[in-house]
């Protein structure tokens, strides 16, 4: 698989595999909902200032609503649902072995809630960094042997969140993989969405780990007040 279309797979695996969480999410309400149309959620993105980005080296790749359709049969009928996650991605270019390549990656998922009766029912905000970061390595299959290396805690919009580190090996080239070190936040709510933010990239590298954090710190949320 050439490179670019490798590191557009791991960007979308990073954050788009998430939102399917959304959609998840409304097996669990729809009992509660009634009506024939179908019903359709939307979430507000979540992005990183030009700022930070001119501060960390990350260069935004793309900003795109990621849409899951479901069907759902409710007391016999058939309800379809729609839900719309908003990606962020971004990435930028880094030195491997005296190779500059495209190869530090950051996503931010925005996913809707579904709060209802004061519950939510999307189950991506009860997920912890390990569950999320297997749900990424099980819809991409050119990384694997995911395994820990510690937590930390990170003030990703406002709150103070635990940060997931892992290591896995990641596939660069026929017979070729190397080691790649992931950052996944739990999730935070934001307004009536949840945010799921990632980083990825070369664990020989150093520094980066400061660049992800930063990230992180500086997201904002567009639907919150």
């Amino acid at each position: 698989m050439p490179r670019k279309a490798r590191r557009r797979e791991f960007l979308r695996a990073a954050g788009g595999t998430l939102a399917l969480g959304g959609a998840l999410a409304t097996s669990g309400c729809l009992g509660v909902i009634a009506g024939e149309e179908p019903l359709e959620l939307s979430a507000s993105a979540a992005t990183v200032p030009a700022a930070t980005l001119a501060e960390t080296g990350f260069a935004e790749y793309r900003v795109e609503p990621v849409e899951v359709r479901r069907e759902f049969d409710v007391a016999g009928e058939t309800r379809e649902v729609v839900v719309t996650n908003q990606l962020a991605q971004y990435d930028k270019s880094v030195t491997v072995l005296g190779e500059r390549i495209r190869g530090a990656v950051f996503a931010a998922l925005s996913t809707p809630a579904v709060e209802i009766a004061d519950r939510t029912f999307n189950p991506v905000g009860d997920l912890g960094t390990r569950e999320l970061a297997e749900r990424l390595l099980a819809r991409y299959d050119g990384i694997g042997d995911l395994r820990s290396a510690g937590e930390e805690t990170v003030t990703v919009l406002g709150t103070d969140t635990p940060v997931g580190l892992f290591t896995a090996d990641a596939t660069v080239a026929d017979g070729v993989s190397v080691q790649v070190t992931l950052h996944v936040a739990e999730a935070v709510r934001a307004g009536p969405d949840f945010v799921v933010a990632v980083g990825g990239y070369p664990s020989v590298l150093t520094g980066q780990e400061t660049d992800v954090r930063a990230m992180m710190r500086a997201l904002v949320h567009e639907g919150s007040a």
